[in-house]
């Protein structure tokens, strides 16, 4: 309990706005008790304006600071005249649950000046206080009305004009009087110094989207906004000290607590009698006997164990609710997978959340579900993207929308948001502000924000600011920077849901997010799980659509093998020499999270055949293991260059199967527990504090015990247990988890399966869903080197999207009319409703396209079989035909020769953005071989080697150093994948005439390793046009 004393403070601040006061105010809650700690102040409130985002974030502050926090709510009720503000205040055991409600009720509707009818406010009054003003209503009716609703707990609000203003003040508390209400000081805040106001402005100029110069004084915060000091407060109110006293007064009775883990926990629908733990057991022992044959006394210790810690905590409905939710997707084929460490319970593995097998794979409960660990797990969870949304509709509808929403999300300013839209505050032209956020590094080039030069962070907005040395670029980047991770909007989660056993308001607010029109909590993921909430994560990912895609095409020819898709998907053996075969060779384009160069050039490296292997494989080809030297270790211990030596025997069975390197997070507790003999729950801690790089006590408490447990346990000396130790800590930072590496390996090796046995099948669903790492000409020169068909969009046989045709026995690939510039929505549907057309004028009087349509089809390819492109296009000509109108003779009579390879292959890069005729640089080949060029994919394997790739531009940029010198950020793409390429000023320089023809070039360079990513580049010395 926190005593509130008038001897250590003048006043209580009542009305506080935070930066979640979107774009409206500039400190964090943080940074309020921050301030009002340095001041001595007892208590303060936050009323952040519509939302309460920053509500728990501001009372743990507090609680830290041994401040008393007051939560509340600013809002407009809706009257004739239009909104008037008000304050609330929780002030008992109601008082939250009733913000979070009202706050939504504001919120849900999605509007954007969003208002409260009284009788809303009337309905979620208990336990509120209310500071008011007059209501827009200077005879006091409004706000005597407002006081019947609120016996006893409605204050008239006194603002004190800036600069003093003793009359209105006595004015105002005279009304008070005369309706017999409490007057109280509740000046609003804003910022924290006076000259921060600038800064306001052009945070409510970006709010407005309009210059400051036009912003209306409705717009901006009151004058005199800031944060007032004690003798500010006791100069504006001297005239009437009584409002100063009371303060104490409403603070006094503004006390809350909020149920900071406390579960809420949803009700899963159960047959009578049964409980959580009852239905979670029975479920677990049946999937048991149905994966196991039996359960084993090994399985049976295992399985009571972790339903003992499970039931420990409460968590059952955790699981219940997962396996709800996958049941769901097995019976409408939707692809899932599991992801992170739920992969290493055996309950979620048996009750058939989680794809890898936990014993097989010696993976450890407790990295998952440590019993010290007071927050509910999270069994996190891939889906089909393009099912994903019928997921969630499920959970919707099973447990109820006042029960469930999407988590939200909290979207920060980032250098390149805080330059624009300080720029556009400021009046500059669009073409200005768009030149300023280019010049800003992004992507494989970028600093990382938290680095330091000289002890310093480095401002991404450096070179910007030596570059633009007057006055108005200076006040925008200035702007900009203070601007930065200030919150901008709310968006949703990418795949975070909660549900609760009651309406989620009774807990959280919840809002409307104007991107998808749905629910979602006005709280980020961390916050909804302090305060007791499961939280589910479905995300959408594309490599289980294409999954998806196969299995749906493989069902439907053979239903009498199975039952559904997805038994197409669990029938995959895990062992197939051919699938092995592509998976060495590194023949994984368009296989999830085994595709990239790098990737499949570290597959060729290890030889990696088995799922277990594309576990390594995606364990090193990581950051931390390229930057450390892990990855190369391991691929001269793999290939017997390099001997295998451990600092101690007692280890060599521990990392036996890694060749004596630390790969996995589980191999840290597996060391911690057999070497040094910590329990498990132990050894998992000491994990999450290496890997947090925390140095506090408990870290040295466990070092301690580990160095002395390793002695005893495993007879290892005390200096070269502290070795292990230190090994083990430098690993931790980057470690990778060895559930989530078995579930992604799953999704990959089934990929390889699928690109092995059906390849039509997978590179059409591939290339229907828009591929994943590489443009779609790197997908379309993969078909073919398959030896595929690909085909242009055709009249009587492309799908919408691309699509598998088999008209004569062969498969042939077709790309959707979709992708067909300037086909709109009706001729596509005309095309696939009343084909097969049996030529050009059967086309044109049924389907009946404009001009324009008729030309794209005949030029792109998709009228072939009815005449040469050069015929077809005479024929569509002003006056060649009539709209609805058949011509009274065949075109055919009148056929000409048709068009080169080169024309196709330009006409169907303008209308396909793409060739499927030939590759660009197919036309090539002959320049590219004489050049001596190398493919990116060979280049990458060759760093520190000078040579030449060629390729096409996939996306470049410009930017300046911090001597204003221009320099080139290109990725160079050619028919087996990308490199990064990067033109410093000097080279730059010499090539920029060549670099501004738009390629195909031969570029020369040296190949280098990134050192913030690991990922190769090149360092172009000369550009040359091919």
């Amino acid at each position: 309990m926190i005593f509130l004393s008038k001897m250590s403070a003048t006043y209580i601040p009542l009305n506080l706005h935070s930066h979640y006061s979107l774009l409206e105010a500039l400190p964090s809650p943080a940074e309020w008790v921050q301030a009002a700690a340095a001041r001595g102040l007892p208590a303060l409130a936050l009323t952040d304006h519509h939302l309460l985002t920053g509500a728990v974030e501001f009372y743990t502050s507090c609680r830290k600071a041994g401040i008393q926090p007051i939560l509340g709510l600013d809002l407009e009720l809706d009257y004739p005249d239009g909104p008037q503000r008000v304050t609330l205040l929780a002030a008992g055991e109601q008082g939250w649950p009733n913000l979070c409600r009202l706050s939504s009720a504001l919120m849900q509707p999605g509007q954007d000046e969003p208002s409260l009818p009284l009788s809303t406010l009337d309905a979620y009054s208990a336990d509120l206080l209310v500071l008011s003003g007059e209501l827009g209503d200077p005879s006091g009716r409004r706000l005597a009305a407002l006081a019947e609703l609120f016996p006893g707990r409605v204050y008239r609000a006194l603002a004190a004009p800036p600069g003093g203003g003793s009359g209105e003040l006595l004015r105002q508390a005279e009304q008070a009087n005369s309706l017999n209400l409490p007057f109280v000081a509740a000046p609003p805040a804003y910022y924290l110094l006076p000259e921060q106001a600038a800064l306001q402005r052009t945070l409510a100029a970006i709010r407005r989207t309009q210059p400051v110069g036009k912003l209306a004084p409705q717009d901006v915060a009151p004058p005199g906004a800031w944060f007032l000091s004690v003798e500010e407060m006791r100069r504006q109110y001297a005239v009437i000290p009584a409002a100063l006293d009371a303060t104490f007064e409403v603070a006094s009775r503004g006390r809350v607590e909020l149920p900071l883990g406390q579960p809420f926990y949803p009700r899963i629908p159960l047959p009578p009698g049964i409980t959580p733990q009852q239905a979670l057991r029975q479920k677990a022992e049946e999937g048991a006997r149905r994966l196991y044959g039996s359960i084993t006394p090994v399985i049976q210790q295992r399985l009571d164990h972790e339903l003992e810690v499970i039931a420990g905590r409460g968590f059952e409905p955790v699981f219940l609710i997962v396996e709800e939710v996958l049941n769901f997707a097995r019976r409408t084929g939707t692809p899932f997978s599991s992801r992170g460490s739920a992969a290493s319970s055996l309950v979620a593995h048996c009750i058939g959340i989680t794809g890898p097998d936990p014993l097989a794979l010696d993976l450890y409960f407790e990295r998952f579900l440590n019993p010290a660990r007071s927050t509910p797990p999270d069994i996190d969870t891939d889906l089909c993207s393009r099912r994903r949304d019928a997921v969630i509709e499920h959970v919707f509808e099973v447990f109820g929308v006042e029960h469930t929403a999407m988590v939200g999300t909290i979207n920060r300013f980032r250098p390149r948001s805080a330059i624009a839209d300080a720029a556009k505050a400021n009046g500059l032209a669009p073409a200005e502000v768009r030149a300023l956020a280019e010049a800003l590094p992004h992507a494989f080039w970028s600093r990382r924000e938290d680095e330091e030069e000289n002890g310093k962070p480095v401002s991404p907005f450096a070179e910007l600011s030596a570059a633009h040395l007057d006055p108005l670029h200076q006040r925008i980047i200035q702007q900009a920077q203070a601007l930065l991770k200030m919150p901008r909007h709310l968006s949703v989660h990418a795949g975070g849901l909660v549900v609760g056993p009651a309406p989620l308001t009774d807990r959280i607010p919840l809002m409307r997010s104007g991107s998808k029109g749905i629910t979602i909590t006005q709280l980020d993921l961390e916050t909804v799980e302090a305060l007791g909430l499961v939280k589910i994560d479905l995300l959408g990912i594309r490599g289980l659509t294409v999954l998806g895609d196969v299995t749906q095409a493989l069902h439907s020819w053979q239903r009498t093998r199975y039952s559904g898709p997805l038994d197409v998907l669990d029938d995959i053996p895990g062992e197939d020499a051919e699938t092995s075969a592509r998976i060495e060779r590194g023949e994984t384009i368009g296989c999830f999270q085994i595709e990239s160069p790098g990737m499949r050039a570290t597959l060729r490296e290890i030889h990696a055949r088995t799922p277990a292997d594309l576990m390594v494989a995606l364990a090193l080809y990581r950051p931390g293991p390229l930057q450390g030297g892990l990855k190369d270790a391991f691929v001269r211990r793999f290939k017997g260059e390099e001997a295998v030596e451990q600092l101690h025997p007692a280890l060599a069975p521990l990392l036996a199967d890694t060749y004596g390197v630390i790969l996995y997070q589980e191999q840290v507790l597996r060391i911690a527990h057999q070497l040094a003999g910590l329990s498990l729950a132990e050894a998992d801690l000491l994990r999450r504090a290496m890997s947090h790089f925390d140095p506090g006590k408990q870290m040295i408490t466990l070092r301690e015990k580990f160095i002395a447990g390793a002695q005893t346990n495993s007879g290892v000396p005390p200096e070269t247990a502290a070795r292990v130790w230190e090994l083990m800590a430098a690993f931790a930072g980057y470690g990778f988890p060895k559930a989530h590496a078995a579930s992604y390996a799953q999704v990959g090796w089934r990929g390889a399966w699928c690109k092995t046995h059906f390849p039509a099948e997978f590179m059409a669903a591939v290339l229907a869903n828009w591929g994943g790492y590489y443009s779609q000409r790197v997908y379309l020169s993969e078909a073919r080197r398959m030896g595929l068909v690909v085909r242009p969009p055709h009249i009587n046989h492309a799908a919408g999207q691309f699509s598998v045709c088999y008209p004569a026995g062969e498969a042939l690939l077709y790309m959707g009319l979709d992708q067909v510039h300037g086909l709109t929505q009706r001729t596509q549907q005309s095309i696939q409703r009343l084909r097969p057309f049996s030529s050009l004028e059967d086309f044109l009087a049924r389907v009946d396209p404009r001009r324009q349509e008729a030309e794209a089809l005949a030029r792109c390819g998709a009228l072939e079989g009815l005449g040469s492109i050069p015929a077809l296009l005479e024929r569509i000509t002003p006056g060649g035909w009539r709209a609805g109108q058949p011509t009274l003779f065949d075109m055919q009579a009148r056929d000409a020769s048709d068009w080169s390879l080169e024309q196709k292959v330009a006409a169907q890069q303008e209308i396909l953005g793409v060739s499927l005729a030939a590759h660009p640089l197919e036309l090539l080949a002959d320049h590219i071989r004489a050049a001596h060029a190398v493919s990116t994919l060979e280049a990458i394997a060759r760093p520190g080697q000078r040579l030449t790739v060629a390729g096409l531009r996939q996306v470049s940029r410009r930017s300046r150093t911090a001597k204003g010198e221009w320099m080139m950020f290109l990725t160079l793409e050619d028919l087996d994948g990308m490199l990064d390429v990067v033109f410093f000023p000097d080279a730059y320089r010499r090539n920029r005439s060549a670099l501004q023809t738009g390629g195909p070039w031969l570029i020369s360079g040296t190949v280098e390793i990134d050192a913030e990513r690991g990922e190769a580049l090149l360092r172009a010395e000369r550009a040359a046009p091919l």
